[in-house]
């Protein structure tokens, strides 16, 4: 039995999603000052979570609007170390679903794969992959992914506040953090065929014990979706965040592009230097 295990990413594939800063004016998804801050938020707490996966033999799918610069998609790509990380091209009329679907089965033959979704912003506990892999196998030679997908769901988390440094603890019983396990075939579902509050209704599901938080929720300002939510913990289960990595809160006002140096903090995701090579062209620096 061979089972190959992937996490996808969508990143800034064509979803029609609206940042809390954004002006308006044209892509959302291919805004610049989005790019830029979405990068430090992903080099900063997404990249370093699974480079800590005690379980490594996976590989990781990153779906970009194609338009998106040559120069951004290496770079984040680059920021995970020790990974295989692999960028997935999505156009505008496409579905991401099936771009990831589509890459699996050229990427691998494997009979079994599973694709486990996870934000670009968010991070995933350093033994999330090595419980995926205990369910995975043990549903699979049970015989139960031969006859029907199987979902396999964590409602452990946890959430993490940047401009405060707090953690909560969030129970979340149907989290974004699922997988989905399956045979390999052109007519896989994918983890991305429903929302994630309607998978465990879909499919086969279970549920992943655990006794403290499998993922992390990281609560910035640039996303309108991010509340904190759950009960304060002093000891959070696993903690997030590159060392020495520093991201400020900022107002959510717009009214310079690009913005000027005096407005912007050299500690903050929006950096100049990031901004101007990003309009330029040029390869952005990664702080680690």
């Amino acid at each position: 039995m061979e089972l190959k295990k992937y996490i996808a990413i969508r990143y800034n594939a064509p979803t029609g999603f609206k940042p809390s800063q954004w002006n308006g004016e044209g892509r959302a998804n291919l805004d610049p000052v989005w790019l830029v801050e979405r990068l430090a938020l992903f080099d900063g707490y997404c990249a370093p979570s699974l480079e800590a996966q005690s379980l490594k033999d996976f590989t990781v799918l990153i779906a970009f609007d194609a338009e998106t610069h040559e120069n951004y998609v290496r770079t984040v790509c680059n920021c995970v170390a020790g990974i295989d990380v692999r960028p997935v091209r999505v156009e505008a009329h496409e579905t991401y679903s099936l771009r990831f679907n589509a890459f699996v089965q050229g990427d691998t033959d494997a009979e079994f794969v599973s694709l486990t979704r996870l934000d670009s912003d968010d991070a995933l506990a350093p033994g999330f992959m090595e419980r995926i892999d205990y369910y995975a196998r043990r549903e699979i030679e049970k015989g139960a992914v031969s006859q029907q997908p199987l979902y396999i769901a964590f409602p452990d988390g946890q959430n993490f506040d940047t401009a405060t440094g707090r953690y909560t603890h969030h129970e979340y019983v149907t989290s974004a953090f699922g997988t989905l396990v399956e045979k390999r075939s052109a007519e896989m579902k994918g983890v991305y065929s429903d929302h994630h509050a309607k998978m465990a209704t879909r499919f086969n599901t279970v549920v992943a014990a655990s006794k403290g938080a499998q993922w992390c929720i990281v609560i910035h300002d640039n996303n309108a979706a991010n509340v904190l939510r759950g009960k304060p913990v002093a000891e959070p289960s696993f903690t997030v965040g590159r060392h020495g990595i520093e991201i400020e809160r900022r107002e959510p006002v717009r009214k310079e592009r690009p913005p000027q140096l005096s407005h912007t903090s050299a500690k903050a995701s929006r950096t100049v230097g990031n901004f101007v090579r990003f309009l330029l062209g040029r390869p952005m620096i990664l702080r680690k």
